[in-house]
């Protein structure tokens, strides 16, 4: 989608997703309510659930997405938040995540960030995350008993989305 659309289509999808399983646990019957589990996934989170930087700031997307991180449990809706920033991202939305899969951090304020939000009882695995090999991730939270650091199987297709080779390029005698 264009970036002038992306917050109010996004917020419409969310919003329309929320009140049909509201309304179908409000007139399904007894057992209606959360028959119908839905999980919305926010890839680049931060184009939908950016924190306010001022009071002036309003976001549609902002107001359903932390409505539905309050909310949508009940109903049998779930979100799964991916960014590569989660200093920018809703406080709302991320103080009700119960699990977190965190791949290497480096930005010092998105460390600071995510140590805020995540049980100090992780601070030693924390320390960790500026160090944290291609692939690898730390897992924690509810979907896991114990905190584990794993490795993330290769894509099968391969995106192509690799790091560009800025040096190689320059050193090189070849040019396009």
């Amino acid at each position: 989608l264009a970036a002038e659309v992306l917050e109010n289509v996004t917020a419409l999808i969310g919003r329309l997703i929320l009140e049909f399983l509201q309304r179908l646990g409000e007139y399904g019957g007894e057992d209606s309510r959360g028959s119908l589990p839905i999980v919305l996934i926010l890839e680049e989170a931060q184009n939908y659930i950016r924190e306010h930087q001022n009071s002036d700031d309003e976001s549609i997307s902002l107001e359903v997405f932390e409505r539905i991180a309050r909310e949508g449990r009940k109903y049998g809706l779930g979100l799964v938040v991916s960014s590569q920033r989660p200093s920018e991202l809703s406080r709302t939305v991320l103080s009700q995540c119960s699990s977190f899969i965190v791949h290497r951090l480096q930005n010092p304020e998105d460390l600071r960030y995510f140590k805020d939000i995540v049980p100090s009882i992780y601070s030693g695995l924390l320390d960790q995350l500026p160090a944290l090999a291609p692939q690898t991730a730390l897992i924690l939270g509810e979907c896991v008993r114990a905190p584990s650091l794993v490795r993330i199987c290769d894509a099968n297709p391969l995106p192509r989305s690799r790091d560009p080779k800025f040096y190689k390029y320059w050193v090189s005698d070849q040019r396009p």
